[in-house]
């Protein structure tokens, strides 16, 4: 599964929660969104972020963060869907929403509403950007 990450600051999890709960009624933890009544994301909260970074991981997200998330929010892509416009969706409305920062699986960038909006690249890449890098690793093998 492709995940995608969001770290928050200055909110709590139970005021994401509420917006989840409106955003994505249909389940809660994880909450779906869908394509086509079909689940492509499975939306949680993300807490494992010492545990599953390690101690420098953590500490070096920290310090690109500029301070301690106050929650943190995952998405997982399910293989079923590009989930490109859902992702899209997701990460921009609740950024625009909470501060903080979007995280893929494909660089250690923070990426902020702007740069999302504003379809940014980094590394050659905007966010989500599974299927260029994939390409981009099969070009170089």
């Amino acid at each position: 599964m492709r995940s995608v990450f969001v770290f928050l600051r200055g909110t709590t999890e139970e005021e994401i929660a509420a917006y989840l709960d409106g955003a994505y009624p249909a389940q809660r933890e994880p909450w779906l969104a869908t394509s086509a009544d079909d689940p492509c994301l499975y939306i949680n909260f993300y807490r494992g972020g010492p545990r599953e970074l390690g101690p420098e991981g953590w500490t070096d997200l920290v310090r690109r963060f500029g301070g301690e998330p106050s929650a943190g929010v995952m998405a997982d892509v399910s293989g079923r869907h590009p989930g490109d416009e859902q992702v899209f969706d997701f990460v921009t409305s609740l950024l625009a929403i909470f501060s903080g920062s979007a995280q893929d699986e494909y660089t250690e960038h923070l990426w902020s509403l702007d740069e999302l909006r504003s379809g940014q690249l980094v590394s050659g890449h905007p966010f989500f950007d599974y299927s260029g890098w994939y390409a981009e690793s099969e070009a170089d093998a």
